[in-house]
């Protein structure tokens, strides 16, 4: 993956969905997530950032926990 697709994934879901706001957008600490483009268009477009730290699988146990419920 690199910042283009993420950009593209991220302005498409801010189109799709008329601008939201309060909305907290949970990403893992992968260079994509981190650049300044893709960063300050978050920021632009009233989303809260919240970003997990590289390698830490704890961040997001819950919600793989929940996703794991559905997959099986």
């Amino acid at each position: 993956m690199n910042t283009d697709m993420m950009m593209a994934a991220l302005n498409q879901v801010i189109t799709d969905r008329n601008n939201p706001k309060d909305v907290i957008h949970h990403s893992g600490g992968c260079v994509q997530y981190l650049s300044i483009r893709y960063t300050s268009s978050i920021t632009d477009s009233g989303v809260i950032a919240s970003v997990g730290t590289t390698g830490d699988s704890y961040g997001n146990a819950v919600t793989e926990t929940v996703n794991g419920l559905y997959k099986s």
